[in-house]
């Protein structure tokens, strides 16, 4: 019953109400269960999730007040932009040039998955908003080298939706630790 209690709690999300998104390229148990499925080509997972976070940032649907509270753009720019205005609005220009190159278009081709879907995809992100929940499982992150990026970009979608320990959104591991009680006690 809770053999895997987080694969039950994303069940019960989408039997709730929450549409659930995977990118597996195997069709997995969770994978049958979503709402989308995507299968992107091994290795290419990074480029899908920074073609969501660009069309975010691009049309500025994200929570611009987390980021701007909770982010250390002023030292990004402060390193990589000296000669520009310390300002917000200077660093969400900069971070639209930085990621425009990961148009749904451009990672279509890398990656396989159709430009409309991945559009679709960011705009339920957006929908979404603070209640965003990930989770990263063995496939992506641990199937290849440079992996960990994919664990990276999922947590930018997390920070620009504003979604970190939020009701519905991402909690780090250690706040809402589920550990069932054991079916016979010694």
């Amino acid at each position: 019953h809770y053999f895997n209690p987080h694969a039950q709690r994303i069940i019960e999300g989408k039997m709730a109400g929450a549409k659930l998104i995977v990118w597996d390229t195997r069709l997995s148990n969770t994978a049958s269960q979503a709402y989308y499925w995507l299968s992107p080509w091994p290795g290419t997972e990074s480029a899908l999730l920074l073609a969501i976070a660009n069309l975010l940032i691009q049309e500025e649907r994200f929570d611009r007040e987390f980021v701007r509270q909770w982010t250390n753009w002023e030292e990004y720019l402060t390193q990589e932009f000296p000669e520009k205005p310390c300002t917000f609005e200077t660093f969400l220009a900069q971070l639209k040039l930085l990621y425009a190159s990961y148009t749904p278009e451009f990672v279509e081709a890398e990656c396989g998955v159709p430009a409309a879907t991945i559009r679709e995809i960011a705009a339920e992100i957006a929908r979404a908003g603070s209640a965003l929940a990930t989770h990263v499982w063995r496939n992506a992150a641990a199937g290849h080298l440079g992996g960990w990026q994919v664990a990276r970009t999922l947590q930018l979608l997390v920070v620009l939706m504003g979604a970190v320990g939020t009701p519905g959104g991402t909690s780090p591991n250690a706040w809402d630790k589920f550990v069932p009680a054991p079916f016979d006690r010694p």
